[in-house]
């Protein structure tokens, strides 16, 4: 073999290496998919949340919704907890917000009802 042939088997290994390396990377939301689109990136972590004590139920048809760190571009401000008098359906649930990391920061995935 000549040194030519040799250098081009070489890269030739070396570029199969690399791609095959790369294929299988799936980014840091490979299981749990990409966050929505507009989603605001933080570097530092939320503060832990608050414990609060929760005033009394209202009416028996009341959810209660935990308060939240919410991202105002600038610093984190602590948005309060609240009764919903009127869920969306009887027996509905409120799944609370998260703060969840990626390789990128910190984003806020919002409460909803489930």
């Amino acid at each position: 073999m000549t040194r030519t042939s040799v250098l081009l088997a070489a890269a030739a290994a070396l570029s199969l290496v690399t791609v095959s390396a790369c294929a299988g990377y799936g980014g840091p939301y490979r299981h749990y998919g990409p966050p929505p689109a507009g989603v605001v990136y933080v570097t530092t972590a939320p503060p832990p949340v608050r414990t609060v004590i929760i005033p009394p139920r209202p009416s028996a048809l009341s959810v209660w919704i935990n308060g939240y760190w919410d991202w105002t571009g600038a610093d984190f401000v602590w948005v309060d907890g609240r009764w919903d008098h009127n869920p969306p359906r009887a027996g509905a649930q409120w799944v609370p917000d998260q703060w969840i990391k990626t390789n990128k920061g910190w984003y806020r995935h919002p409460g909803r009802w489930k």
